[in-house]
């Protein structure tokens, strides 16, 4: 997830390699010294993959907690790193990021609110189940990020081994299109419109039509407050969202 304001970048997440991240980046004017960090929201290689390389190329820092900052060092190497502690609240250039612990099977998983010109970005994948800490997180949010990982029936017909299917179905997996959907329209009636990306999809246990068409269903049947509903693909930069504008899926045009 890239968030754009005055010309710099901050990247949350770099799951992509650097040969598709570095020039996805350079084409949406975000060259060297432009890019103000790099947040992590854990180590696993999916989002990690392309970190250490954009980093260094374009001389931007890498924020994590310590323990996902101890566990990434494992898998690759960060020489440019900042410590921002699970809770906590950093400013980077014009962007102010408070980051809100969540339920995952890493050392210590995080999503993040982002704010910047009177704006605010909620960003949540690889979420075992719904928390405290995410409700609090999306709560005003004029952007809503949050993983829609899997639907439980092809999940359970699948091919994953049962420890698999039982690992992503766990409190401490991912979340399902019936969670996702039911935690988007409780914040709906919480807080008013948003625009919602679902993200984080699964190649094997969902579709981009299946979760667009369930969850917004869902939505719709649990709450009448309007929203606008857009999925992040999980391979290539897709959705963009403008503040003041209806989201546009990209790979459409």
């Amino acid at each position: 997830m890239l968030v754009k304001s005055g010309g710099r970048g901050l990247l949350i997440d770099a799951g992509l390699g650097p040969r598709t991240l570095a020039p996805a980046l350079h084409r949406r004017d975000i060259g060297v010294d432009q890019l103000d960090a790099v947040l992590l929201t854990h180590e696993h290689d999916d989002h990690l993959r392309g970190a250490a390389a954009v980093s260094s190329r374009l001389r931007a820092p890498v924020i994590a907690n310590r323990a996902t900052l101890a566990a990434a060092s494992q898998r690759t190497e960060l020489r440019h790193v900042k410590e921002m502690a699970s809770g906590s609240e950093g400013r980077f250039g014009d962007f102010t990021v408070r980051s809100f612990q969540i339920d995952h099977d890493a050392a210590e998983p995080v999503g993040y609110v982002v704010e910047v010109a009177g704006y605010r970005i909620a960003y949540a994948t690889d979420v075992g189940c719904p928390c405290d800490g995410l409700r609090e997180g999306l709560r005003g949010a004029n952007l809503c990020i949050l993983e829609s990982n899997h639907d439980l029936q092809w999940l359970r017909r699948g091919p994953y081994s049962p420890h698999m299917k039982e690992r992503v179905a766990g409190s401490q997996g991912h979340l399902s299109n019936c969670s996702a959907a039911a935690l988007l329209a409780e914040r709906l009636d919480a807080d008013g419109p948003a625009c919602i990306w679902l993200a984080h999809l699964s190649a094997v246990n969902n579709s981009p039509s299946l979760a667009r068409r369930y969850v917004t269903e869902t939505i719709r049947a649990a709450t009448r407050v309007p929203f606008a509903l857009e999925i992040a693909l999980r391979d290539r930069p897709s959705a963009m969202w403008r503040p003041g504008r209806a989201a546009a899926q990209l790979s459409l045009f």
